[in-house]
């Protein structure tokens, strides 16, 4: 377990320590959930999404229209 100390601003902010973004693979832009449960703060990494998986709704979501446009034209 990894342990530092980090000092909250005036506006709220705090930083955190450069060792655990390391090791936390935590890079500029990285979204963070934040839990409490009232005396406690966990902060969890949300992952990126993948581009590969959007690629691959985008694409079936595409088929769906294409589809849906051909069945439309043909009833006419």
């Amino acid at each position: 377990m990894q342990f530092d100390i980090a000092r909250l601003s005036s506006k709220g902010q705090f930083v955190i320590p450069g060792k655990v973004r390391k090791l936390l693979g935590l890079r500029t832009g990285t979204k963070l959930a934040l839990f409490t449960d009232g005396a406690n703060i966990l902060l969890q990494p949300i992952p990126a999404p993948d581009a590969s998986a959007f690629r691959k709704l985008a694409e079936e979501a595409k088929k769906t229209a294409l589809n849906a446009k051909e069945k439309k034209g043909a009833k006419k």
